[in-house]
């Protein structure tokens, strides 16, 4: 069994924040209340800023291997979550077509910065300490979304 290396562990982040801006962008095409439409198009500015910073933490500690990952049953388990938070681009699409309100959208949201949340602080656990305040502000920002995306479905139930 090959170990999971740092780049890995990013590479499935930058693709959760690939989804998360895909999803902001396109659903805030179909909404027509204007203040979802522009908190969707500020979160998706955000998910392409935090990319950016999981591309440069991939290239940093490339292949450094995670020894933490060669335990089978935990490495099943990141493996599985992954899986079920990281859409295809046919799935994210058709989730995307069954949107049929703000408010659908926003709950929508607020579940997927959730997992996300969870992602990162069991990544966080993984990685060097010297890279813990990186991933710390990412996620204090997930979190702030999901405090926006909540307050917004409070403002048009």
């Amino acid at each position: 069994m090959s170990l999971f290396s740092a780049k890995d562990i990013f590479k499935f982040a930058v693709n959760i924040e690939v989804n998360g801006e895909y999803f902001y962008r396109e659903t805030a095409k179909s909404l027509s209340n204007p203040k979802v439409k522009d908190l969707f198009t500020l979160l998706a500015d955000e998910e392409v800023k935090h990319k950016a910073t999981f591309e440069k933490l991939a290239e940093r500690l490339g292949n450094i291997e995670l020894p933490e990952l060669s335990n089978e049953d935990y490495r099943a388990y990141l493996e599985a979550y992954t899986e079920n938070l990281i859409f295809s681009d046919n799935e994210i699409k058709s989730k995307i077509a069954t949107i049929n309100s703000e408010k659908v959208a926003l709950i929508f949201a607020i579940d997927k910065e959730l997992d996300t949340v969870h992602y990162y602080k069991e990544i966080k656990s993984l990685i060097p300490e010297s890279e813990y305040g990186l991933v710390d502000k990412i996620i204090e920002e997930e979190r702030r979304h999901v405090i926006k995306l909540a307050e917004m479905k409070q403002q048009i139930v």
